[in-house]
């Protein structure tokens, strides 16, 4: 009875475990069954969503609205993005630097606007060099969205961000930054040490692997350009030297560096990519909209894109997020100001005539191309500091100064109106780079050398403009000597004749003498064999305290006269005489069949002018070379030169220091 007892005990107890594994394995079953039905579900699709991108580059620090200047402006912008749901704001580079905005405080105050206005990420330009790397890194600490450069190295290590993600309505967008590789050669190799620029196809094959999985799609912020002559490798190359598949991964290029507006596709078979590139100083902002659809094979990128004028972006539709945001940037940009203009607006002297260099109309960069009167004013600047550094140190060697046409960013003043204060913020206007004067012993074959490198003219047409693809800021404005050079003459023989101020003319092979130059320490190392001997202290104040000199010795008014001897052609093209035509306005009126009085060169002509029908008036027998002409009529100065073309082969509207604008 026990045995049978527990017989059936143990077989209960069997029977349990059977039952017991029964139900386990059931219930596993269905938690595999369960398990295997998830794995193969379906994700779900994301909804179609379209994303804007809007587009800054080469803005230099304008981030002021100006209407005369078609300066959007950083309130504007703040506004556009605000109203635009899903938008990312993007910058392709060279915006700290430039306007006195933004040198006087070395592109701090730049950063400071763009947290305010809403960017989201950037690449380095090559500009973002010129005060140096360490501030470079200093302005990436207080950015609020990364600046990337992709293609930068310093000792072999990242310099900066290589990459970043952004997502936006369920969709990740990979960015790459790349900079151009000739920013070793046109920022100062002083301030680049040990940093590194890599070969921007490469880095971006590179950049594409590491990205591809992580994200939707992917953008290019490539301050590179379209000028084939002026950088190694332009934006279009690079989307040409990428494989298809590569190529299908790009949605968009947003490109910088050589201020063309460009709104056109890069086409390889069925792959269309968009290349944007909104000017310079702010005068246009690119919109690209990215619309993405996820299918079961992949996410599908469609786009659309315009560049937008001044007068387009002024009148974007905005909201009342728009209105709120740019009354935050308003607040903040206005209080910056402030700060700024105690130092900016701080009056030097009263200039009797404008002294013309660097650019004119953002196009026309007189100091790289010809002779110029603020090109002497400099260089006169930097010989007065030195000769005071040469007595102190008891030297006797012959001085001469010289400074790139690059190096001088904007006429003085800023703006040419008759009776115009000069203030510290048009010094600043001009010497935006931070460079240094300094003082080197060289030998009159390097000068000669020197001088070669920016002779980039191959010629002249028949009215005498000079040939080339583009001018160079290597291009040499003097003093304590003069220079005659052959256009034509091949490169590195172009230069004819240099001969000091004491009628000495100097040996081309002559690597004995020795001569004290005076220049900037981005020319500086242009020079073979130069010994440096001292520091005079930054362009800014030295051409600051010659105008309070000269000034203070007249009264307060600065009286400089440009004799244009310095620099001279060799076997001149040019005609004897050249007419222009430049239109006569009344704020935007223009003023048709209108009597004006004349003055060329300050010289008022004894017969008054009249207006066409369509507002020109035609000034004939000029004798060749730069002319400056006012009307009595008129609140501004407008200049004219056969060399470059200046006010001639491009007379328009638009270009309003080629009007005469009547005084109100």
């Amino acid at each position: 009875m026990k045995k049978t007892f527990l017989k059936m005990i143990s077989l209960m107890f069997v029977l349990g475990n059977l039952c017991i594994f029964s139900s386990c394995a059931s219930n596993n079953k269905d938690l595999l069954s369960e398990s295997v039905d998830s794995s193969i579900m379906e994700t779900p699709l994301r909804d179609e969503e379209t994303i804007t991108i809007f587009s800054t580059n080469d803005i230099h620090g304008s981030l002021i609205n100006d209407e005369k200047n078609k300066t959007i402006g950083a309130v504007k912008l703040a506004e556009i993005k605000a109203s635009k749901e899903n938008s990312i704001l993007v910058d392709g580079g060279d915006a700290t630097q430039g306007a006195s905005f933004a040198s006087i405080t070395r592109g701090e105050d730049v950063i400071t606007m763009m947290n305010e206005t809403g960017y989201d990420v950037m690449v380095a330009g090559n500009h973002e060099f010129d005060y140096g790397y360490n501030v470079l890194l200093n302005n990436d600490t207080k950015a609020t969205f990364p600046i990337l450069a992709s293609n930068v190295k310093k000792g072999g290590d990242d310099f900066l961000n290589t990459y970043a993600i952004i997502e936006k309505a369920n969709y990740k967008i990979g960015f790459i930054g790349l900079t151009t590789i000739s920013t070793s050669t046109s920022t100062n190799p002083s301030l680049l040490s040990d940093i590194t620029f890599e070969d921007e196809v490469e880095t971006t094959k590179k950049e594409i692997a590491a990205l591809k999985d992580q994200t939707d799609t992917i953008v290019l912020l490539t301050h590179m350009g379209n000028n084939e002559s002026a950088v190694s490798c332009t934006s279009e190359q690079l989307l040409s030297h990428l494989s298809k598949e590569e190529q299908k991964e790009i949605s968009v290029v947003f490109d910088g560096h050589s201020h063309e507006v460009e709104e056109k596709l890069y086409k390889n078979q069925d792959i269309e990519i968009p290349l944007i590139q909104a000017g310079v100083n702010f005068t246009h902002l690119g919109e690209v909209q990215l619309n993405f659809k996820d299918e079961k094979d992949g996410v599908k990128v469609t786009s659309s894109y315009q560049v937008m004028d001044y007068e387009e972006a002024m009148n974007y539709d905005i909201n009342e997020n728009g209105i709120n945001k740019g009354n935050q940037v308003k607040q903040k940009l206005e209080t910056i100001q402030k700060e700024q203009d105690e130092v900016l607006d701080e009056e030097l002297c009263t200039l009797k005539k404008p002294l013309f260099g660097g650019y004119i109309c953002y196009d026309y960069v007189e100091s790289r191309l010809v002779e110029t009167a603020y090109g002497d004013f400099v260089t006169d600047a930097f010989l007065a500091s030195l000769k005071e550094f040469t007595a102190k140190e008891s030297l006797s060697l012959p001085t001469l100064a010289i400074e790139n046409g690059g190096g001088i960013s904007q006429s003085l003043p800023t703006w040419y109106y008759n009776g115009t204060k000069v203030t510290r913020g048009d010094v600043l206007n001009a010497f935006n780079h931070g460079n240094l004067v300094e003082v080197l012993k060289v030998s009159p074959s390097d000068l000669f050398q020197v001088i070669e490198k920016g002779l980039v003219a191959t010629g002249q047409d028949e009215t005498g403009k000079l040939l080339m693809e583009k001018p160079s800021g290597s291009f040499i404005q003097c003093s304590g000597f003069s220079y005659k050079y052959n256009p034509s003459l091949p490169s590195g023989n172009k230069v004819v004749e240099i001969k000091l101020d004491n009628q000495q003319i100097l040996n081309r092979s002559d690597t004995e003498k020795t001569l004290l130059v005076a220049t900037n320490n981005y020319v500086s190392t242009f020079f073979n064999s130069a010994e440096k001997l001292g520091e005079l202290g930054g362009e800014d104040l030295i051409v600051e305290d010659y105008i309070l000199k000269l000034s203070q010795e007249n009264d307060g008014v600065l009286d400089y006269r440009c004799t244009y001897d310095r620099i001279l052609l060799d076997e001149d093209m040019s005609t004897p005489t050249y007419e222009v035509k430049l239109l006569v306005k009344n704020g935007e009126t223009v003023c048709k069949n209108r009597q004006v009085h004349l003055y060329i060169d300050d010289e008022e002509v004894s017969s008054p002018y009249m207006s066409d029908d369509e507002g020109y008036i035609t000034i004939v027998d000029l004798q060749k070379g730069a002319h400056v002409f006012k009307l009595q009529e008129s609140s501004n100065y407008v200049y004219v030169n056969n060399y470059s073309g200046t006010g001639i082969s491009n007379t328009k509207e638009g270009y309003y220091q080629f009007c005469f604008n009547i005084a109100q």
